[in-house]
């Protein structure tokens, strides 16, 4: 077998291995209305919103239609996020969410005030491996969007 052919072979391979590997992918969608349990910032000088502030919140997690095996209203998991500011009008937010069965770690940088999705980038338990986007509603109480590809 000449090296053009072996390596012609490899690539029809790798290619035939991710195919297989995409169509065993699942996709889930989760809707969760997410209640303020409690805030804090650090505020750092100079006061008011400026380059290295940080806001933290805990959440409490309710379905928002039947999930997890439990009814509407039912409260299903909790999350902990920061944002911390990069700048004046810019971002870096993380967090974790924890639900029946795992957790769903997000993380990305933003404009303030945008509503552009935020990136899953993994989890843990049923959520492992998780990639997608968690899109967060306006409001007091928003309703949080999870739209992950599951290995």
């Amino acid at each position: 077998m000449t090296l053009r052919m072996w390596v012609a072979a490899t690539v029809v391979l790798a290619c035939a291995a991710s195919a297989a590997s995409a169509a065993r992918d699942r996709t889930m969608v989760i809707r969760l209305k997410s209640v303020t349990v409690s805030t804090s910032i650090r505020d750092l000088p100079p006061k008011g919103p400026s380059k290295g502030d940080v806001y933290s919140g805990r959440f409490r997690l309710l379905n928002v239609v039947r999930q997890f095996g439990l009814e509407v209203g039912a409260a299903v998991g909790t999350e902990r996020s920061s944002l911390k500011l990069t700048s004046h009008t810019a971002a870096m937010v993380m967090g974790v969410v924890s639900l029946p069965g795992g957790t769903i770690v997000y993380r990305g940088e933003g404009s303030l005030g945008s509503s552009k999705p935020i990136p899953v980038v993994g989890g843990t338990g049923r959520f492992a491996g998780a990639r997608g986007t968690l899109a967060v509603g306006g409001g007091t109480s928003p309703l949080n969007t999870y739209r992950l590809t599951l290995p």
